[in-house]
This record gives C-alpha cells, structure tokens and sequence, in this order.
C-alpha cells in the first residue's frame, strides 16, 4: 500500500504549484497541498499565469486539471449513502460508477480519522454525514476520469468558506491530487497544521478578473488551430462538422433537462423582489455597443437571432439527448447557456442561423450550477449581443423579446413583458412573460434595445407564461473575462 507525503517541498507562488508534480517513489507517493492567503499586486497575473499553464498541460496530455470555483449540493443524497453504507459492509468503494479501489478505501479510512481528530465533538452521524457529502462532491466532479490511472491532477478552488469544503479538497489530496486553495478575498482557519499555509498580503475585496486560459502555442497547436479556423473556405451547399477535439469536464451525470420547472406548491423557496438587481447600486462596466437612440420594432429584434444558438446535446453513443439554447458572449466561439442545458452531455452540437454547418464540440470552459449558468466553444468568430449595462432599474411592464429553440424549433422569437422579480434558492430572477417552452433555456431576453437582460432559465409548472430568466448582473459576473 503506498504512503503519501505531503508537501515534500514548501511552494511560495502560485506559478510554482503548476511546475511541481506529485509523483510515486517506490511506495510512497508525493503530493502537494498549499493555501494562499490574502493578494498582493502580482496576485492577479500570476492566478492567471497559473490557469494558462494549467490548461496547456492538460490539452498535451500530461497532467488532468479542474478549477472549482463553488461546491454545492443539488439533488438526491440516497444514492451516495447507500454507497456508503455498502462501503462500511463489504469495504469496497465505487460511487455513482467510480470505482476507487484499494487506494480509495484508504483514502475513506484516513478521512475518518481526520475527521476525528480536528472536528470538535463530532459523533458517528456527523461523521458518516460530512463524508457523504464529500463523495457527492468527488462524483459531481471527477466522474468523467479515472482517478487512479495514474495521472497527476492538479486542483485550483477559491475562497472555500466551509468547513466541510476543506474536508473535501483534504480528501482530493489523500486520493493523490495536488490541492491549491486561492484565498484572496477571506480566509478558513480549518486544519491549519495539515497542508502549507503560504500568505501573500491583504484580504482582496470583490472577486479577481480572470482572463481566459490561452495555450502556448506548439506547431501542433498552430497547425489544429489554422484547421479549425479555414472553415469559411467550405462551400454555403457543403454542411462541415467543425470538431475541437479538447479534453473537457464533460457533464455526463444525469440526462439532459432543456427546461426546468418549478412547482407553484413550493412557494417557500420563492420572495418577491422590488427589482431584479436589488443589491446592485452601480451599473456594471461592460456597456451594450448598441446605439440607443430609438427602441428597435420587433422586425429589427428578430434579426438579432443570428447571435442566439440551437445546442444538441449528445451522450457517448452519439444518442441524442435533447435540444437548448445559447447566447454568443465571445467573439473567440464562446457561448453562454445554462448548466441544465448541457448537463449530461458527452459532446454538443451547435447550429448557427445563416450559417450551413455544424459546429462540434466538447469544451466546458465553465460552468456554476447555482446560478445555472455555462460557458461552451466552438472553433468560430462570433458576433456577441451586447450585454446591458443596468444604467437603468428593470420594471415589471417593461417590453422584452425573447428568441431561443423551443421543442427544437430553431430562432423562435416572442415577446412580453416583465412580470415581476423573484428570488429562488437565494437566486434574484426576472419572471417574464414571453412564451417559452423546453428547449428554450438558454435563450436571449432582450430589451427593446436588442440588449440581453437576461437568459433564459426555468418555467412554473402550472400556469400560462411564467417564465424566468437569470438577470444580466449575474450573467456580467460570469461572462466578463470572456467579452471582449
């Protein structure tokens, strides 16, 4: 069995944690788990230095790399309890498919005696709850690789804030990953004498930009990427599959849900808000490029749908899943959908009005399941809507056009109003009135202004026209390192 080392070495920069790699020395195997506390000037380069570096790695194939920016619990427990439970009887581990052998047993194991070594007053409930919930995490996030192939994997999170979410990434690192926890914005004092604590300056208030990884170019990468970029020499009568063969956090856990619902009977999830930025008091920096002279006619809206996309999703028998919608946020392929939408999926299909191709991929640039919000691209320029810049509160009775694929019917285009603003699950939405249907989530709502409010997202289960969309404050905090 081997033994683990943790922190053969100190690492005093982020950039560092990237060139270290956890490795086996005959039965013990090295690893690497290191917190950095608070920012200072060079915080921000070299979070982004890291990320590049990271991300290279992994498209040539030698390391697997995650960046986790929230943990949380959506769905069922049972399955991994009874998982669990099956573990204690027969002390075999396999979690929602992922089998983790002899080394994962171990790792269970020692999680325990961690558990009751630093966890105050902690009882045999406790215990066997907090490691649930630890397995939940490793199969929402690592159910697409195997985990004992052999490969270093290299973890980044931010700002963990729980204490079970330190547990989760102690136990990552006991199953052989390398952990970098990035701890700009506040700090966690758990299990401080476990891994190195490295700190860099004060506590950084907001949240860092981060710019979208780029590869460093190989004539390998150069030749896949003048490959993928000649597409337009292929004739308006030939239909091209463009594929960016990239590894990926493929989300194939569940089947694809275009559109969910939400039950009417469960109001005590549901507040009214006055307006759907309520806790925003200054406008965002990313002001629409649209001249805002006039309020465009539903005509003119309607031609904005060449910027709106239809998403098949596919699992890995090519089966198709279902259909959603997308918004183009990046004139470098990058499309904003929800995390629903490609939940489940194994590679996507994307279809651009005016445009004869089909576009294939397999790359998740980033995903936030709470606010049901994802990020996918496709080897495209791409002409971005314009985001709103919230100069102005929403009111209900407000104008809006919505344009999306429902039931695959691809560029719908509806209009409403605004109905009212909601919050579900701690999530500020727009409740609108245009019609939407499955397949829909995904979609633009627009302003008469042709500028996106907000994305498409969910529809009550009962009643006519109740629809909600995610709000552009939201979409900005998510989107903005990849507008340009």
């Amino acid at each position: 069995m081997l033994k683990q080392r943790l922190n053969p070495i100190n690492i005093n920069s982020i950039t560092e944690f990237g060139k270290v790699r956890g490795s086996k020395n005959g039965d013990i195997k090295n690893t690497y788990m290191v917190k950095f506390v608070g920012a200072d000037e060079n915080t921000n380069r070299e979070i982004n230095l890291l990320r590049e570096y990271l991300t290279n790695e992994m498209k040539q194939g030698r390391i697997y790399y995650k960046y986790i920016d929230s943990l949380e619990i959506k769905g069922d427990l049972k399955d991994i309890q009874a998982d669990y439970e099956a573990f204690i009887n027969t002390g075999h581990i396999n979690i929602g498919g992922i089998n983790l052998g002899d080394e994962g047993a171990a790792a269970i194991k020692e999680m325990t005696n961690i558990l009751y070594k630093y966890k105050k007053n902690i009882s045999e409930t406790i215990q066997k709850n907090i490691m649930i919930k630890i397995l939940y995490w490793l199969k929402a996030n690592f159910f697409d690789i195997k985990i004992n192939e052999g490969r270093n994997i290299k973890i980044v999170a931010e700002n963990i804030q729980k204490e079970s979410e330190i547990y989760f990434f102690v136990f990552l690192n006991l199953l052989g990953m390398d952990i970098c926890l990035l701890q700009y914005a506040k700090d966690i004092s758990v299990m401080e004498d476990y891994y190195y604590t490295k700190r860099l300056g004060d506590f950084f208030e907001g949240k860092m930009i981060f710019e979208t990884p780029k590869p460093i170019e190989t004539q390998a990468l150069a030749d896949e990427r003048k490959n993928l970029v000649n597409v337009s020499e292929v004739t308006e009568n030939t239909q091209k599959k463009v594929t960016i063969s990239l590894a990926s956090t493929r989300r194939k856990d569940r089947d694809a849900k275009c559109m969910p619902v939400v039950s009417v009977a469960d109001n005590s999830k549901i507040q009214d808000k006055q307006t759907a930025a309520s806790s925003k008091s200054h406008t965002i920096p990313n002001p629409s490029k649209i001249k805002r002279d006039r309020e465009l006619s539903y005509v003119e809206l309607a031609r904005l749908s060449t910027s709106i996309v239809m998403i098949a999703i596919y699992d890995n028998r090519r089966k198709r899943l279902g259909t959603g919608s997308g918004i183009m946020i990046g004139k470098d392929g990058f499309i904003l959908t929800n995390s629903h939408v490609i939940r489940g999926g194994y590679y996507f299909e994307v279809r651009i009005e005016d445009d004869e191709r089909i576009y294939e991929t397999d790359e998740i640039i980033k995903y936030n399941q709470h606010l049901d919000l994802a990020i996918i691209r496709i080897a495209r320029v791409l002409n971005p809507l314009g985001l709103y810049n919230g100069s102005e509160s929403l009111v209900r009775g407000q104008k809006v056009v919505a344009i999306g694929s429902p039931l695959g019917l691809f560029n719908s285009v509806s209009d409403g109003i605004i109905s009212g603003f909601r919050n579900i699950d701690n999530v500020d939405m727009i409740q609108f009135s245009a019609p939407t249907s499955p397949g829909s989530s995904g979609g633009a709502v627009l302003n008469m202004y042709g500028e996106v409010i907000g994305i498409s997202t969910a529809g009550f289960s009962e009643g006519q026209n109740i629809n909600l969309a995610v709000p552009y404050d939201a979409i900005y905090d998510f989107v903005k390192s990849f507008i340009r």
